[in-house]
């Protein structure tokens, strides 16, 4: 069994008997505080405090919120701060009383039930501690990798809750996110976030690890995303090319999900622009699938009377041709799709499958001029030469980049 590094509120039986002789009155009590302090009623709270830098100067004024947070962290050496430790050792102090009742009354159930939960406690300790550690390596990824706020997805950075759960989680000032312990025993922050509107949240480490995960800059994506484009067009080069344009739609509406589908608004996952920005762009986007409307902004733009269609709530192709004149209703149009992603994946697979197919055609492009340069250069002589220049003069030159 592995060895417990938790807190240990168990006693000898030596105190244990002078308990029940005495009672818990004068220097009973004191006694039993001791022997359990003795007994390893802080170390949980020790080996917190233990990786505090006793310097605790106050470096917020001047820095940006949410680079305060990582700074923090990163002058105490630690996650873990000062105002956390005092929180914890409070606690633990409220549990520790309550396990001297179990054992002035002989509950052994309730001691061991004790024990347990002050495992589990110690256990979601060292877990927030492992996740919050794991959020600070993706903040410092340098600027190469991860761009401005290292790590964090274009999304996670707009989201001002997001961020300010995260400043308040790394600050750890006692005041803006305070540790409690539910009746699991699982450790939470209960977060005050400033709005507006101004409101308090209750997290869970799950919950936590999840909002990283979803924050991530998706690196992988990107990557996969770009090895993608580049086998397609190496393979049409080869004039081995197996693409098909509707199973490659299928395999992107199919990997497309409420987790990702923000990436592809926000990210530049298959080059230098984004599906937003290329939508903004496009003089002519097709239309793929009707779009519920939810925005009461965007609603009240859904044309009327107009033949042929009808003022449902919903943007039908009719409507999209007509509503895609205004920049401000595209922008409308396109923080409505994001927020719909089984209505936004067709759309991001139609612009993919775009770009695949330029990478195929460009492909094919190349593998053609070079079979023709290939001929061209072994015909057997001069003359054959000449007169195959004459009649493929135009595709010479584009084979040979207009400089034949």
């Amino acid at each position: 069994m592995a060895e417990t590094t938790g807190v240990n509120y168990s006693l000898g039986s030596g105190a244990i008997n002078a308990v029940k002789e005495a009672g818990l009155g004068g220097d009973a009590r004191k006694h039993l505080t001791d022997a359990a302090i003795a007994g390893g009623a802080m170390n949980i709270a020790t080996d917190v405090k233990d990786q505090i830098v006793e310097k605790r100067e106050d470096t917020a004024e001047g820095r940006e919120a949410w680079d305060a947070g990582f700074d923090a962290m990163g002058d105490r050496g630690s996650w873990a701060s000062g105002e956390l430790f005092d929180q914890f050792q409070d606690l633990e102090s409220g549990y520790r009383d309550k396990y001297v009742a179990a054992v002035q009354s002989g509950d052994i159930k309730a001691q061991q039930r004790m024990l347990k939960d002050q495992a589990t406690r110690a256990s979601g300790l060292d877990g927030w501690k492992k996740t919050m550690e794991s959020a600070k390596q993706i903040n410092d990824l340098p600027a190469e990798v991860g761009g401005t706020l290292g790590g964090w997805s274009n999304t996670f950075k707009r989201d001002k809750e997001s961020l300010e759960i995260m400043n308040a989680l790394t600050t750890l000032d006692g005041k803006s996110a305070v540790t409690k312990f539910g009746e699991n025993g699982e450790m939470v922050f209960e977060i005050k976030l400033t709005g507006p509107p101004a409101k308090t949240v209750t997290k869970t480490r799950r919950q936590i690890d999840d909002m990283i995960a979803k924050g991530t800059k998706p690196l992988k994506l990107k990557d996969s995303m770009g090895k993608r484009l580049m086998k397609i067009k190496k393979d049409a080069e080869e004039g081995e090319s197996e693409w098909d344009e509707d199973r490659s739609y299928q395999e992107i509406v199919d990997s497309i999900d409420k987790n990702n589908v923000s990436h592809y608004f926000n990210e530049n996952i298959l080059g230098k622009t984004t599906f937003r920005e290329d939508f903004m762009s496009e003089k002519n986007p097709v239309w793929s699938k009707p779009i519920p409307i939810n925005s009461p902004e965007l609603l009240a733009l859904e044309p009327e009377n107009l033949v042929g269609s009808k003022q449902d709530g919903v943007i039908d192709e009719m409507e999209w041709e007509l509503m895609l004149g205004d920049e401000n209703t595209r922008k409308l149009i396109m923080d409505e799709m994001e927020r719909q992603p089984d209505i936004a994946k067709h759309y991001i697979a139609d612009w993919v499958v775009k770009t695949e197919k330029q990478n195929v055609q460009q492909g094919q492009t190349k593998h053609n001029n070079d079979n023709l340069k290939e001929y061209y250069e072994n015909l057997p002589n001069a003359k054959r030469k000449a007169e195959f220049e004459v009649e493929n003069a135009e595709a010479l030159k584009k084979a040979y980049d207009a400089n034949f």
